[in-house]
């Protein structure tokens, strides 16, 4: 639970960030982390949902920068979908987007991480936002978690 948090953290700053447009070598070390810290965090955080019920669920509803799939795709907007789909994926694709130049901070342009896309062998191509991602967790699913870790140590055994 609480590795999934930290994951959750990390895959909040990451989708927050503004990269350089032009800085090649760090937008391969920005995807590589991306796909890294997400894969990580799905992993932790479907481990430590699987004791709430299956009924639970928790929806991907606090994005961080406004954007629109390609026409025709998925948006993923349920938590445990999208651990499953990064999980399971077969093809993790991390999304750039630019910033319009009046909110840039960086010379020469900014790009922005707002979503990645992940196919499974069972499910098409789905954008799945990162920032609702950890939201989603750190907000809903990670509070559950822990009222349920706490009732549990203080009931007898």
């Amino acid at each position: 639970m609480t590795r999934a948090a930290e994951e959750a953290v990390n895959l909040w700053a990451l989708a927050s960030t503004q990269y350089p447009s032009q800085n090649q070598l760090i937008l391969a070390i920005a995807t590589r982390t991306t796909i890294e810290v997400a894969s990580a965090f799905a992993l932790n955080a479907r481990r430590a949902c699987e004791v709430l019920p299956r009924t639970t669920k928790f929806q991907l509803k606090g994005p961080r920068w406004k954007w629109s799939p390609i026409s025709g795709h998925v948006v993923v907007d349920d938590l445990w979908d999208a651990l499953n789909r990064i999980i399971h994926a077969q093809k993790l694709v991390v999304g750039f987007e630019s910033l319009p130049s009046s909110m840039a901070v960086v010379e020469g342009g900014a790009r922005v991480i707002p979503y990645i896309q992940a196919q499974t062998d069972h499910k098409p191509m789905a954008f799945i936002d990162l920032f609702a991602l950890s939201h989603a967790y750190l907000y809903e699913a990670y509070p559950h978690l822990s009222k349920l870790a706490n009732d549990t140590r203080s009931s007898p055994t």
